[in-house]
Formats: structure tokens, sequence, C-alpha cells
């Protein structure tokens, strides 16, 4: 039996029609509503954790990102649910009872997402390994928030690994919320290879 979009919960019909016919970035946007799938519960969870131990601005901040990510999966009752509790952060007034629905709506999204994915049909990876003109290029296409730089995620991975541990793992969490900007941070000053 087949998953099924579920209006406000997890909808990325348009999504995908945008990519139907470009295989490679089909794969990109299922791998990275895979990553978003994984991070996201944890992520609300480390907001409520700021909220509790009085660091609303850091709170809210996550929120926001977070409910942008989500989004992209049309969860339509989640992000309503994520800007009120913005709102209500920023106001004073945030309760348990509101990350608590916030965390059932998303589970929702999430769990609705998952199922779908795993009904999807996937290209066997067969990423070529990137250069350094082709890491550079990616950086330009972040910089430039460019969809490609999605698409041509997957495809980093192994040059992105030469930066070491630490930068990686920031880039591929950045990446899961695609916070551009936190991607060009992680990335630093690219090596520079000497020419002979």
């Amino acid at each position: 039996m087949e998953a099924v979009f579920v209006a406000g919960v997890f909808d990325v019909a348009r999504l995908m029609t945008a990519a139907a016919s470009q295989p490679v970035q089909r794969e990109a946007l299922l791998a990275l509503m895979d990553k978003v799938c994984g991070v996201a519960p944890r992520e609300l969870d480390d907001a409520w954790a700021a909220w509790r131990a009085g660091r609303a601005a850091q709170a809210v901040s996550m929120i926001h990102s977070l409910r942008g990510s989500i989004g992209t999966l049309g969860a339509s009752v989640f992000t309503a649910t994520a800007r009120e509790l913005e709102a209500a952060i920023k106001a004073g007034a945030a309760t348990d009872r509101l990350f608590g629905a916030a965390r059932r709506e998303l589970q929702a999204s999430v769990d609705a997402a998952q199922a779908w994915l795993a009904c999807q049909p996937r290209l066997a990876s067969a990423a070529p390994v990137a250069d350094g003109a082709a890491l550079a290029r990616w950086k330009t296409l972040v910089a430039g928030r460019d969809i490609d730089a999605v698409t041509d995620y997957p495809h980093m991975r192994s040059a992105l690994a030469s930066l070491g541990p630490a930068r990686a793992a920031a880039i591929d969490q950045a990446m899961a919320r695609l916070d551009f900007p936190a991607v060009l941070s992680a990335l630093g000053e690219l090596p520079q290879k000497e020419h002979s």
C-alpha cells in the first residue's frame, strides 16, 4: 500500500512535480527529506531545552529554522503551531503544553514523510568523487542559495569529509535545515591546491 499525502501534515506534490523529469534532483530532494526527518525531532527538543534554560532568543531561532525546514514538506499545521510557539516565547508566554502540541504535530509530519519516503523508488548511489574545483563550484551555489546546491550535495560529501569530521558534520546539519549561511560558515576557506 502506497503512502499518500496528508493536507497540512505532509504534502510535497508540487516540490516533487518540479523534480519529476530530473532523476538526480529528485534523488537529492528525497535524501534531503530523509535528513530533515532524521534531525527535526531532536532539533525541537534542543529548542525546548534552550527555552527551559532561559535562552529564549536561541529557542526562537531554532524553532524558526525548523519551521522553514519542515515547511518544505507541506507541514502547514506544524508551521502554524511553530509560529505561535515562536511568538509565545518572545512574549514570555510559552508553555510545555504548546511545546507538546508542536512535538505531536512535528512527529505526525515526520511519520507521514517517512512512510511516503519508504515507498519511493531510489537511484543506486553512484556519486562521483568531487574534486577541489567541484567543491568551489558548490560553495558558489550555496552562496547564491541555488537549488542545485541541494541537488549536488550528496556528490560533495566525499570532498567535504576531507575538511575534517567536525566541519563535515556542521555542514551536514546545516544542509538538513537548508541553512545556507551556516553551511558557508562551516565551509570557511577551502584548501587551495598548488598548481605545477
